[in-house]
């Protein structure tokens, strides 16, 4: 079983990229998704990227992260994928507050006899690339020093001497990395094939010091029944939030009911998006740093319940 690490920091776009790579080549991996906190909105919209219900299988590996509280049970996880299921890919997308290092140290056990770990990839986007090293340098620098490949993503109206200058940043943590200078999906068909090969000294050999837990550093609020009156109302929510006003919020995403229509939601790098949703149950995470639960619970649910149809 060839195993590929998909990691990048929150809302990197990571999920866009693996659905990308699904398109772009004939390949049916089985996808194991770690959601931070109790939400599987990742999972669900890769399993409806497919055009044929259930021809992409995904795995949930929900509320720990796989880097550390988790870890013996994600390594038990993908053994029992490959007893069990015994697929020719598996790809493997991380929480965003995972330290791709720990990550890969917790594979090694399994590696090297029946499984094969390929290049790790990290998505980064160049846009928000030194505002999250400023916020979380260590998290930061640790994917990208763990990385065999660093593939740029929302920098499709990027000045390319800005795309450029990120590179560089990052060749000085990374010397040996392959870094896609253009927004992958310029990208031609040989590239995208070559993702798939490879594992020969997949893994940088490093020494992994002492870290701090992401749920040290990290903090989430998590929200079965949630609702506003009006877009008004959930559009002030997504600015407050980009303003601080709930402490630091790196990324926030979740469905809702606004009146009587449920609403998706997705705040990262500094912007925010709505869309309509076909789901039927609530479900938000908020993430980042000191959050302020009891003001996030008062704007999302004013009523201390989900406003229903």
């Amino acid at each position: 079983m060839q195993i590929l690490l998909i990691s990048g920091f929150l809302g990197a776009g990571k999920t866009t990229f693996i659905k990308e790579l699904i398109k772009r080549t004939d390949k049916k991996p089985v996808i194991m998704e770690n959601e931070y906190g109790a939400n599987n909105l990742d999972s669900l919209e890769l399993q409806n990227s497919s055009p044929k219900a259930g021809e992409i299988k995904v795995l949930e590996f929900m509320e720990g992260c796989v880097c550390c509280t988790m870890k013996d049970s994600f390594v038990n996880s993908v053994f029992t994928i490959f007893s069990s299921i015994g697929p020719e890919y598996l790809i493997i997308e991380p929480t965003g507050v995972g330290r791709l290092s720990s990550i890969i140290d917790n594979l090694d056990p399994i590696l090297k006899t029946v499984n094969n770990l390929l290049p790790p990839i990290v998505i980064v986007s160049p846009e928000t690339y030194r505002h999250n090293m400023k916020e979380y340098p260590d998290l930061y620098s640790d994917q990208i020093a763990s990385a065999k490949k660093i593939i740029f993503s929302k920098c499709e109206n990027t000045d390319p001497a800005e795309i450029e200058a990120v590179s560089n940043e990052i060749r000085k943590i990374n010397t040996a990395a392959e870094i896609c200078g253009m927004h992958y999906s310029k990208m031609d068909d040989e590239w995208w094939e070559n993702i798939w090969e490879g594992g020969e000294d997949a893994v940088a050999s490093h020494t992994a010091s002492p870290q701090k837990k992401p749920e040290d550093v990290f903090s989430q609020v998590s929200l079965q029944k949630a609702g506003v009156k009006n877009p008004v109302q959930l559009i002030q929510f997504l600015e407050d939030a980009l303003r601080g006003e709930f402490g630091l919020v790196s990324r926030a995403k979740g469905t809702l009911w606004v009146g009587g229509e449920m609403v998706r939601f997705d705040l990262a790098d500094r912007m925010y998006a709505v869309t309509g949703s076909t789901d039927d149950e609530c479900q938000c995470v908020i993430i980042g740093k000191n959050l302020d639960e009891k003001r996030i619970r008062s704007r999302l649910c004013p009523t201390g319940r989900a406003v229903m149809r």
